[in-house]
C-alpha cells in the first residue's frame, strides 16, 4: 500500500538532513556552519530594537487574541510592498499601466507556494537556478509540481550563464504541454541569492527580458523571490527593482506576470513571527483585480488564518518613522558586521585554498561559496559526496549543495569561528580533493 503520496521529505533538504546529523552528534568538537541568519559574536540572533520594542508595547496593552482579517491586517500588504519595492518604482510601473496587488504571506516560503498553487498546473514547467535554495524543490514536489528545469546561473568566470538560460528556457517551451493557458514559471532568487549572493543586476535583467520577448505569445510568469534584498552592499535601497519597469517594456507585458515574494524574515529579523507579502505586478487589471480573491483562497485552505501578532509588530514599525529607521541602521549595522567577518575570512582562506575549488566571490547577502570545480567533478562524479561525508565524519556541518557547493554562512559566524571553518575547511577538502 502507498501511504505518501508527495515526493517532498525534510530529510531531502541538505539544510535541514545536516541540522538533524548535527543534532545528534555530541561531540565536543562540533563545529556548526549550517545556519543562515544573522548572529553575533556570541552566537546570539541580532534583533533590531524595533522589534522588541513593537512586541513589548503590544504585549503591555494586551495582545489582541482574535482572528487577523484574510488577506492581512488592513493596509499592510501595501505597506510591505512598498518596502521591498519602493515608492518610486511602483510610481513608474503604474505609469507603464502596470498594476500591483498583494496579500500577505506566512513568508517568503508561503508566498512562493501559494502563488504556485494559485498559477500554476501539475504539468507547467518551472525553471530554477542552479544552485538554488533546496526549499524551491520541496514546495514544488510537495504540492505535485515535478517538471522543473535548471539552468546553472553562473559561468566559469562567475558572469552570467545567458547561453545556458536560453537553451534552458527553449526546452521548457518547447516541452510545454498542448492545454490551453499553459505558462512557463521562473523562479530567480535575487539580489543576493542564497547560496551565492550575487546580484544580477539591470544588465542581466534586460539579457533575461530579450530571451523571454523572443517568444511572442508564449505566457510567463516570475516569482522574484527577494529574501536578501536588504543586505546588499548598501543595506536599504529603495531602487534596487527599479529594473522591473524596462523589463516589463522589453517583454510583451501582457503575457507578463511577476510576483515579488518578500519577507521580513531577514529584514526585520523576524525569523519565526513569519511575515511576508505576495505581490503581483501585471498589466492585466482582470488578473490583479483577482489576485487577493485567488490566493487568499489558497491561504484559507492551507494556513486558515495568519499570524495577528507578528503583523501587528509589522504593522507598528512600518507605521513609526523612528521605528523604521532603527530597522534601517539594524540592517546597515549588520551589512557592516557580514562584510567585515567576509574579508577576515576570505583574507585567511584564499591564499591557501586548494586548486580544485573556486571561490565565487559574492555580491552581498549572508553566504560566502565555493565550487568544486567542474573538471574534478568529471574526473571523480562523487568527489562532492565524500567531502560532505569526510566533513560529516569530523563533526564538521558545512554544507555541500548539489555534492558541489560549499556555503559558508558568515552571517553567523564570528571571526574566530571563521577561523575554525577555514582550518578544518582546508584540512579536509586538501585530504579529499588533492588526491583527485
Amino acid at each position: 500500500m502507498v501511504f505518501f503520496e508527495t515526493k517532498a521529505k525534510i530529510s531531502l533538504d541538505p539544510i535541514v538532513g545536516l541540522v538533524q546529523k548535527a543534532s545528534e552528534d555530541s561531540s565536543p568538537d562540533k563545529l556548526l556552519a549550517i545556519v543562515g541568519s544573522a548572529m553575533d559574536d556570541s552566537g546570539k540572533l541580532i534583533v533590531p530594537n524595533a522589534v522588541n520594542d513593537a512586541a513589548k508595547e503590544l504585549v503591555e496593552a494586551g495582545l489582541s487574541m482574535g482572528y487577523a482579517p484574510s488577506g492581512g491586517i488592513k493596509d499592510l500588504a501595501p505597506m510591505i510592498s512598498q518596502e521591498f519595492i519602493g515608492k518610486d518604482t511602483l510610481k513608474d510601473l503604474y505609469d507603464e499601466n502596470i498594476r500591483r496587488a498583494e496579500v500577505i504571506t506566512c513568508g517568503g516560503t508561503n508566498a512562493i507556494s501559494a502563488t504556485l498553487m494559485t498559477c500554476t498546473k501539475p504539468s507547467d514547467p518551472i525553471i530554477l537556478q542552479r544552485p538554488h535554495w533546496a526549499g524551491y524543490d520541496s514546495i514544488s514536489l510537495g504540492i505535485g509540481r515535478a517538471n522543473i528545469y535548471n539552468f546553472e546561473l553562473l559561468k566559469e568566470n562567475d558572469e552570467f550563464n545567458l547561453e545556458n538560460f536560453s537553451k534552458t528556457v527553449d526546452r521548457a517551451v518547447k516541452a510545454l504541454p498542448k492545454e490551453a493557458n499553459s505558462k512557463v514559471t521562473l523562479i530567480l532568487n535575487t539580489p543576493y541569492d542564497n547560496p551565492l549572493g550575487k546580484d544580477l543586476g539591470a544588465d542581466v535583467w534586460e539579457q533575461i527580458a530579450n530571451v523571454l520577448a523572443s517568444y511572442k505569445g508564449q505566457e510567463f510568469l516570475i516569482i522574484l523571490d527577494i529574501a536578501y534584498i536588504d543586505f546588499g552592499p548598501n543595506a536599504k535601497d529603495y531602487s534596487k527593482l527599479a529594473f522591473l519597469k524596462d523589463f516589463f517594456k522589453k517583454v510583451n507585458s501582457e503575457k507578463l506576470s511577476v510576483v515579488v515574494a518578500g519577507t521580513l524574515s531577514k529584514s526585520f529579523a523576524m525569523y519565526g513571527a513569519r511575515v511576508g507579502v505576495a505581490t503581483l505586478l501585471s498589466s492585466s487589471y482582470e488578473n490583479v483585480s483577482n489576485w487577493k480573491d485567488a490566493v487568499g483562497g489558497t491561504l484559507r485552505g492551507t494556513v486558515s488564518n495568519l499570524s495577528k501578532t507578528s503583523q501587528e509588530i509589522a504593522f507598528k514599525i512600518l507605521t513609526d518613522e523612528a521605528k523604521l529607521a532603527n530597522v534601517h541602521q539594524f540592517q546597515k549595522d549588520t551589512v557592516a558586521l557580514i562584510e567585515k567577518r567576509k574579508e577576515h575570512f576570505l583574507n585567511t582562506i584564499t591564499p591557501n585554498l586548494p586548486e580544485e575549488l573556486a571561490l565565487i566571490k559574492p555580491d552581498g547577502g549572508f553566504f560566502v561559496s565555493f565550487k568544486i570545480k567542474d573538471e574534478v567533478l568529471e574526473r571523480v562524479p562523487d568527489i562532492g559526496a565524500r567531502l560532505s561525508e569526510t566533513f560529516i565524519r569530523s563533526s564538521t556541518y558545512i554544507p555541500v549543495l548539489l555534492d558541489q557547493y560549499l556555503r559558508i554562512p558568515v552571517c553567523g559566524l564570528s571571526e574566530a569561528k571563521l577561523d575554525q571553518v577555514t582550518e578544518r575547511l582546508l584540512k579536509y577538502t586538501q585530504e579529499v580533493l588533492a588526491p583527485v
